[in-house]
């Protein structure tokens, strides 16, 4: 009888082992696919005004209307996104396949939230600065243009900052504190 206790006690054990390495490699996979999923939405974006800026506005680098101008500044903002979308694919791909344990990806799951609340600082930041371009004294075209473009840019990544951290505030972790 006392050997069947501690069968059933080590067979309790092994299979609450086995249950939590897989709710921690389901937080992994969560919390790698969330990152790749809003990379994926950003590189749509940015992919989307790369190609239609220069077809709306016919004389891209050669503007004169602030509408050409708009869409000069959303050409020239989403080469830079593409470029830090691109590295952050590559990063969180790379970061994916290291290996890990469960407090490393909740301390990377705080620092992340946390780099998302400062970039949604910086996103009303670009608003108000778009908005402080567009509406200064020197009401130009030029100026009209960029400050509406820029005030659109950081209008959807304020909202996208704003879904990315949402997302990633729902993959639970109650279980491995």
């Amino acid at each position: 009888m006392k050997n069947s206790k501690y069968v059933l006690l080590l067979i309790g054990l092994f299979t609450i082992g086995i249950v939590s390495a897989q709710d921690s490699l389901n937080f992994h996979d969560s919390f790698y696919k969330k990152q790749q999923q809003s990379l994926l939405l950003l590189s749509s974006w940015s992919a989307a005004n790369l190609v239609i800026s220069p077809i709306l506005s016919k004389k891209l680098y050669s503007s004169s209307t602030s509408n050409e101008y708009f869409h000069e500044m959303n050409f020239n903002w989403n080469l830079l996104n593409a470029g830090i979308v691109g590295l952050g694919h590559f990063l969180v791909h790379k970061d994916s396949k290291k290996p890990w344990d469960i407090n490393g990806l909740l301390a990377k799951k705080k620092k992340t939230q946390t780099s998302l609340l400062i970039n949604m600082g910086l996103d009303v930041a670009y608003i108000v600065s778009g908005l402080i371009i567009k509406n200064s004294k020197s009401n130009t075209s030029q100026n009209q243009g960029f400050g509406n473009s820029i005030m659109l840019q950081g209008g959807y990544l304020l909202l996208y900052d704003a879904i990315f951290l949402k997302k990633l505030k729902k993959i639970p972790v109650k279980k491995f504190k």
